[in-house]
């Protein structure tokens, strides 16, 4: 699956990208916000359904994979019983003896062991030709019902959902920028160093305001950190509890977590998402696109196609 779909065959940063065009297509506000505020929940609820979309649309090849998989067991099992049977012949070995020769021929292959076949003593079979037919007629029985479930399978039926395992997989840092909510892009959990992010994002989006107002901030990280200007730390600070953005790192974590360069670069993703749900965005915050957080002209122009050109995927 991670060969063949493109959302799948490229790390965390790539598979975001697919997840930003779906959100684009979908223009689902509140899939947006789960995207924004929790981030690992929209990645997994996006891996599930790219997971589910593609077995339906290709059940035709799971089954196929799980069968050839099958067939390769079934193969090991087979020359398990033929060498088994070839060792304790000649010997005249007893059940116990064929038992055992079976078992560690499948060891690292299959997990199995004497215990297993203890039923053949209550059973009374002895005969070791007896025993090899009727595992070989078992085991043939055994992967053409495999076989005829698979045809039918189902993604519940797995052990472990393929969306939790590629979750694992794409497993990376999930800080978010203390001022726009961006993912921090690096590959690893826990990583050494600063958190950081090629592009930054209105701070609208994290629901950022002018102290005081009912006006969203509307600036860009990038922006304000090679400005003068001055944020709070949180909501909660006092009135000269003011930290200049170009100095940002001193307002302690998690602000100092995070390296934000100055400069000028910006997507038009975001303020196409900012112009489109515009009202959406102020009834949730209960903040306003007004005064100094008006939004710019000059963002209405941009489109959801140019947005979702902008990924380049």
């Amino acid at each position: 699956m991670k060969c063949t779909h493109p959302a799948l065959n490229g790390n965390r940063s790539q598979l975001e990208l697919h997840l930003l065009k779906s959100l684009a297509e979908k223009e689902d506000f509140p899939a947006f916000i789960q995207y924004i505020k929790d981030p690992k929940r929209a990645f997994t609820v996006f891996l599930q359904e790219t997971v589910t979309e593609y077995c339906q649309r290709d059940n035709s090849k799971i089954c196929n994979i799980l069968i050839r998989n099958l067939d390769k067991f079934k193969s090991l099992i087979q020359g398990a019983i033929e060498k088994s049977t070839e060792a304790v012949t000649p010997t005249g070995g007893d059940i116990d003896s064929w038992v055992g020769t079976f078992c560690k021929e499948l060891v690292g292959d299959i997990n199995i062991s004497q215990r297993d076949f203890k039923s053949l003593q209550y059973q009374n079979i002895t005969d070791v030709g007896f025993l090899q037919k009727a595992v070989t007629v078992a085991l043939e029985t055994g992967t053409q019902s495999l076989k005829e479930e698979f045809s039918k399978s189902c993604l519940t039926n797995f052990r472990r959902k393929p969306h939790e395992i590629l979750f694992e997989q794409f497993d990376a840092c999930w800080h978010q920028c203390p001022f726009c909510k961006a993912i921090c892009t690096n590959t690893i959990a826990g990583h050494d160093g600063d958190h950081s992010v090629p592009f930054h994002r209105p701070q609208a989006l994290a629901g950022w305001s002018f102290h005081g107002t009912d006006q969203f901030a509307t600036d860009i990280c990038t922006t304000q950190v090679a400005s003068d200007k001055e944020f709070y730390r949180d909501w909660k600070a006092a009135p000269d509890d003011l930290f200049p953005y170009n100095n940002y790192k001193a307002a302690g974590p998690p602000y100092s977590d995070w390296s934000i360069t100055p400069d000028n670069s910006e997507q038009c993703y975001w303020k196409w998402f900012v112009c489109r749900f515009k009202e959406d965005l102020e009834n949730h915050y209960n903040l306003k696109f007004s005064g100094r957080g008006a939004i710019p002209e000059l963002w209405s122009k941009y489109t959801k196609g140019d947005a979702i050109a902008e990924l380049k995927i």
